[in-house]
């Protein structure tokens, strides 16, 4: 997750989670072709109902501590409301809605830095088929220990490893069936270093899966700024053009797919690149994100709301680029969201060489080219989008302060109907909370509205 990210977690475990039902509207309007009578002609238009407010929420405390957390990662809350979570170290757990936790199941992970087991998600027809899905980092021949920094390009291939989204069946006593896996996909990673896995998972209204990836970069030997170090006795994860800025590579990625009967998945149309297309792959979404942690798709409208983690450059250099900010990305279609070319409102990163010291021009953030002898995919790059909301200190007042991390919170919606006769429509909008967090992985909590 990086910035200031603490070397030891454990002791924040806390998981919060309120299982609580939304009130529910109805309502009533005429079939198509009927006649009102006077009385229906005279009833005044119904007044939009009231936002919820703070005081209409509550918060419920159903596990805390390592033993019933270890290191917390992520939660999905089940249709029976109870809340399946994951440790890092690859125990996967079932707290139900009274508050009694056990362990599901744990699936074998590698474990260095950020890497282990991170997002779950759960199957949309898991009523019936009891599916949820896990990213994680699977053992794999990894060497132990940590990668070299410089050396040879063997040197590092040592380290080439994959996190992994595969699906497994949550049997009906609670308890992880880990021999029903299905490997759907794998997304490289350089193992043996830090930074950025991403791994949160969600669903669109088709059922199509979501996937966000980090850039899988080490953001220490930048001084805060921008990653892209291409000397070639350098260890590639400090380079970010070759992951989040490559349109070849799954990293620093928001991914949409459609996972299949069988485990293999199609791809569905309206992606970034079309399915054929050279030197791309058809399975991103949104690109440019450098660690999309927390997401959250909107199912009444398919927009993908989503927490970018962001550099720790205390101020603005002319020399390398802007200060460090994180960023709150509203993705309404495909695009480029910059990283490691552009941050915030398109404010552009100089390009500097690693090896001289010098500083080049700013990156175009209309028009970005990767020229990285380390990038696999196409030279020029879609037009960077900006952030929706961009921020560091106290440019958001009601966000928690400096140092902040992103979260994107599920939306809220308010539904409105119309007794009018020539109109049997009703209208949905929906609004989503950017949520910060000034302990990173301390905390996770689901919220709903109390019944008026």
């Amino acid at each position: 997750m990086h910035r200031l990210r603490p070397r030891n977690r454990r002791g924040l475990a806390l998981l919060t989670g309120t299982l609580l039902t939304a009130a529910t509207l109805t309502f009533a309007a005429p079939h198509a072709g009927a006649q009102p009578d006077a009385q229906q002609r005279a009833q005044p238009e119904p007044q939009p109902r009231a936002e919820p407010k703070a005081e209409d929420f509550q918060q419920v405390t159903l596990a805390k501590g390592e033993p019933e957390m270890g290191e917390p990662m992520t939660l999905a809350v089940l249709p029976d409301r109870s809340v399946l979570h994951t440790s890092r170290d690859g125990t996967v757990r079932l707290t139900d809605a009274t508050g009694q936790t056990k362990v599901a199941g744990k699936i074998p992970v590698y474990s260095h830095d950020e890497e282990g087991l991170q997002g779950v998600g759960v199957d949309p027809g898991f009523a019936k088929n009891r599916a949820v899905y896990f990213y994680y980092a699977p053992p794999l021949s990894t060497p132990a220990g940590d990668a070299p920094n410089d050396g040879t390009a063997a040197d590092f291939k040592k380290f080439d490893g994959v996190n992994r989204l595969s699906r497994f069946v949550l049997k009906a006593d609670g308890t992880l069936d880990t021999k029903s896996e299905k490997k759907v996909l794998d997304v490289p990673a350089s193992r043996g270093i830090c930074c950025h896995v991403g791994g949160d998972i969600d669903f669109d209204r088709q059922g199509n899966l979501y996937l966000s990836t980090g850039d899988d970069s080490n953001p220490f030997a930048s001084d805060g700024y921008t990653p892209i170090d291409e000397r070639a006795t350098r260890n590639p994860a400090y380079d970010a053009q070759r992951s989040a800025g490559n349109t070849n590579d799954l990293r620093g990625k928001i991914l949409r797919i459609k996972v299949r009967k069988d485990g293999s998945y199609s791809v569905p149309s309206g992606n970034l690149f079309k399915k054929g297309t050279k030197k791309t792959r058809p399975e991103i979404y949104a690109m440019g994100f450098r660690n999309p942690f927390r997401m959250s798709v909107d199912k009444p409208t398919g927009i993908v709301y989503v927490g970018d983690y962001g550099p720790d450059a205390g101020k603005a250099d002319p020399k390398r680029g802007p200060a460090g900010q994180v960023e709150f990305a509203r993705v309404t279609k495909p695009g480029n969201f910059g990283w490691p070319y552009c941050t915030g409102k398109n404010e552009p990163y100089i390009d500097y060489d690693f090896a001289t010291g010098a500083s080049g021009a700013a990156f175009d953030c209309a028009a970005p080219r990767n020229t990285s002898p380390h990038n696999t995919g196409l030279t020029a790059l879609p037009s960077a989008q900006p952030a929706w909301i961009p921020y560091d200190g106290g440019s958001v007042p009601s966000s928690a302060p400096a140092r902040s991390r992103p979260w994107a919170a599920p939306s809220t919606a308010t539904t409105r109907s119309s007794t009018r006769p020539s109109s049997s429509r009703r209208r949905t909008t929906g609004t989503t909370s950017p949520v910060s967090s000034d302990a990173a992985g301390s905390s996770a909590s689901t919220r709903a509205p109390t019944a008026p």
